[in-house]
């Protein structure tokens, strides 16, 4: 049956998404709930955001977090960011702070311009194209007055309007190369109309008009950011060293393109991030600050880094087309509180920010790289990721980043801590209660087969018994623990780990001793007999210590830790635990 609809755009909200639940899950309610999980809770709100894209049916959120202690050109500023990918924000606040104590960053708008191309075939003479366009490029000009008007109020507006010819690379291509200056607006809507205007004006028979657009490659739309101090104020305890390794790991993404591309990743984490925040064009960015690396041929660094006369610098230079207002910068709530959060940036202020942000970004990423490792950080922001994954409670989470302060972050080793931390409770023998130790074992049949192991019923009572008499000082055993293993080994005592199966001391035969006494009976009472005496000569002598043959010297307490993990071993063995 196909799944091909016919006016699907007229649907309602509703309807669409009823649907997409009968063709595409089965009509699965989950699916619907979670769709509609996402609907503001404001109908205006929500007809608002409806109302940006086509056939709309919920939202999907991002995180939106700010990095504070930014300070750009002597002023403070906290910058929103919006990114699913842990770390990024953290580091960027991080690096904030760090620079902020060593004069901040400075910044500079180099040049502001922007292109618009009006691409065209034409088959004739190349000098009756340039004379035509000669004398027609006032004309030109002035098909677009009744759009540039207001932006010419603002000081934008058409700066040049240039013939290019593209004929070695392409039979009979040229371009009217223009050139805008949109002030505080990205400005895309104003070239393309601007674009098309001229492109009208322009059009006779032996041209043929072939597309009009603006440029996300803006190559003069230029911003600057940098960051500055001297050697031994970068800290830590080899800050020569780790200068110039930071500069070494810059000077490989300039020359390596595999690098290269990872590296301009990681500035782009931060920019895309407030471009995302402040209702820009994040792909358009993308693209063009790709394009700027690659203008020399080959794909490089856009970040560079120099240390001179003692002195650490470490700067970025791209292209940011950016707007503070009109398109959803005007119409996103987010993005305008993001905006006044900025204290209400103009254009070229904004591109300031996002570039510092950017470098910012990269030297938190490179610090991390030529130091510790991406990892190491990296993984313990990621931490939470793992933790909402698979549905940890707030106290496992709590337990979770505790445990793991100290230790190396991995998907597997998380898994392992919270599975761990899962399993039913340990019901643990108290092996000094005498009644029920003996109801226990009273159930026990003598010749009762193992789930484990080879000792039967009666023979691991006994065994019990007899190792209980070390300790009692009635069963002497030829044996030497060194002090390495037994701080190696006692401090398991003090765990919640329990005797693995298979564990047996080293002193004791491979095969079950052969039985003492004639009946279950008798051998539950010696062992009864064995734990009273047990906690009568710790008690008469309090500071009494007898080697374990495995573990080595143990005092009463940690006696008593053995004898419950030894207790509850052998009852497991049974199935009476």
């Amino acid at each position: 049956m196909s799944k091909i609809v016919s006016g699907f755009s007229k649907l309602t909200k509703e309807q669409k998404i009823d649907w997409l639940a009968k063709n595409y899950f089965e009509n699965q309610p989950e699916i619907i709930k979670t769709i509609k999980q996402y609907w503001n809770v404001d109908e205006k709100l929500q007809q608002l955001h409806d109302d940006f894209i086509e056939n709309t049916i919920s939202n999907f959120y991002m995180p939106y977090g700010v990095a504070p202690n930014f300070v750009i050109n002597g002023r403070e500023y906290v910058i929103p960011m919006v990114v699913e990918e842990s770390s990024v924000v953290a580091a960027a606040s991080l690096v904030g702070k760090f620079w902020s104590t060593r004069g901040g960053f400075k910044t500079q708008v180099i040049s502001t311009t922007k292109i618009g191309q009006v691409h065209f075939i034409y088959a004739g003479n190349k000098n009756s194209l340039q004379d035509y366009f000669t004398k027609n490029k006032t004309e030109l000009r002035s098909a677009t007055a009744s759009i540039t008007k207001n932006m010419e109020k603002r000081g934008g507006g058409i700066l040049d309007i240039e013939l290019i010819d593209k004929t070695n690379q392409l039979d009979n291509y040229y371009q009217l190369h223009v050139t805008f200056e949109t002030k505080d607006s990205m400005g895309a809507n104003f070239i393309n109309s601007c674009l098309e205007a001229i492109a009208r004006k322009f059009q006779k028979d032996d041209i043929e008009i072939v597309m009009s657009i603006l440029s996300n490659y803006v190559p003069e739309c230029l911003v600057r950011a940098e960051v500055s101090c001297k050697v031994e104020e970068l800290g830590g305890k080899n800050p020569e060293k780790f200068a110039q390794k930071f500069e070494q790991a810059v000077k490989i993404a300039e020359i390596e393109p595999y690098r290269a591309v990872t590296h301009n990743k990681g500035i782009m984490n931060g920019i895309d991030a407030v471009v995302l925040a402040t209702g820009n064009d994040f792909r358009a960015i993308e693209a063009g600050a790709h394009a700027y690396a690659s203008r020399n041929g080959k794909y490089s660094s856009l970040t560079h880094c120099e240390i001179k006369d003692g002195v650490f610098r470490f700067w970025i230079e791209l292209p940011l087309a950016l707007g503070t207002v009109g398109g959803l910068t005007a119409l996103h709530p987010m993005a305008k509180l993001s905006l006044d959060m900025m204290q209400k940036p103009s254009a070229r202020t904004l591109m300031q920010i996002i570039a510092a942000a950017g470098l910012a970004q990269n030297f938190g990423a490179l610090r991390a790289l030529t130091t510790k490792g991406i990892q190491h950080g990296h993984m313990k922001m990621h931490l939470m990721n793992i933790l909402n994954q698979h549905h940890a409670t707030e106290q496992e989470k709590e337990e979770v980043t505790h445990y793991f302060e100290g230790r190396t972050v991995s998907h597997s080793a998380v898994v392992e801590k919270l599975n761990s931390m899962r399993k039913p409770a340990i019901n643990w023998v108290d092996f000094s209660d005498n009644i029920k130790i003996k109801e226990s074992l009273s159930k026990l049949p003598a010749k009762a087969k193992p789930l484990f192991g080879k000792m039967k019923g009666q023979q691991m009572v006994e065994h019990l018994s007899t190792v209980t008499q070390i300790a009692n000082g009635n069963w002497k055993v030829d044996s030497y623990v060194s002090e390495e293993k037994q701080a190696r080994r006692r401090p398991y005592l003090n765990t919640d780990g329990e005797l693995q199966v298979g564990f047996k001391a080293p002193f004791l035969s491979e095969d079950p001793t052969p039985l003492k006494f004639k009946s279950m009976d008798e051998a539950i009472e010696d062992l009864i007999n064995q734990v009273n005496h047990f906690t009568k000569v710790f008690t008469e002598d309090k500071n009494r210590i007898v080697v374990h043959p495995f573990f080595g010297e143990l005092d009463y307490d940690f006696w008593k830790k053995f004898q419950v993990k030894h207790f509850t071993h052998h009852f497991k063995q049974f199935g009476l635990v």
